[in-house]
């Protein structure tokens, strides 16, 4: 059963502009749900300090300052508090403006600029190596087990016997990755168990 929307009065709008009261002693006053005085207050545009209290100082507040970003041609100001080692306005900005082959900065496909070369190589080695296994398929798989993927029982994969990773880092053509001479079938288990050797 929806609840009907609530019809706001002159005087209950006041007590909202109020920020002496919090919402809580507000929801107890006018017998609604905290939720309800939340939504109207961000409605109207009523900022609250954080922490503040009637009669007390605002300890938060009193704690945070402002600071100007360092990023590159950025001159926006932030408000943090003092023990935040924030620096920059945004995570984009810092992206910009920071070094990112430091550790814990940027995105992996910056730091490594060869990533989406490798993909490629990958994805083309894959197909290849498919269509030999297809052509070849009573030399690579004569007792036709099935391949599956792994944590399937029983199941088995087509491997590279080089690692398509080590013959991408020597130079090799995919061609040759995805030759007869350099693929295999084995069981799942012992090809998942080559990344860790």
């Amino acid at each position: 059963m929806r609840v009907p929307k609530h019809n706001w009065t002159d005087e209950e709008i006041m007590l909202l502009k109020d920020t002496n009261y919090s919402i809580p002693r507000l929801s107890e006053m006018l017998n609604l749900r905290p939720g309800t005085v939340r939504n109207k207050r961000k409605e109207l545009g009523i900022v609250v300090p954080l922490g503040f209290k009637k009669g007390y100082k605002n300890p938060k507040k009193m704690r945070q300052e402002i600071r100007t970003c360092i990023g590159k041609d950025c001159d926006i100001t932030f408000q943090v508090n003092q023990a935040s080692k924030k620096k920059y306005c945004s995570h984009s900005c810092q992206q910009r403006t920071a070094n990112v082959a430091a550790k814990g900065v940027g995105s992996r496909s910056i730091r490594n600029p060869k990533i989406k070369e490798y993909t490629q190589y990958a994805r083309k080695v894959h197909r290849l190596s498919q269509k030999v296994y297809e052509e070849h398929k009573d030399i690579l798989n004569p007792n036709n087990h099935p391949r599956t993927l792994c944590g399937v029982e029983g199941g088995w994969q087509l491997d590279h016997i080089i690692p398509i990773k080590e013959c991408f880092e020597k130079g090799l053509s995919e061609e040759e990755v995805a030759s007869l001479d350099n693929l295999r079938m084995l069981p799942w288990k012992t090809n998942l168990m080559r990344n860790f050797e």
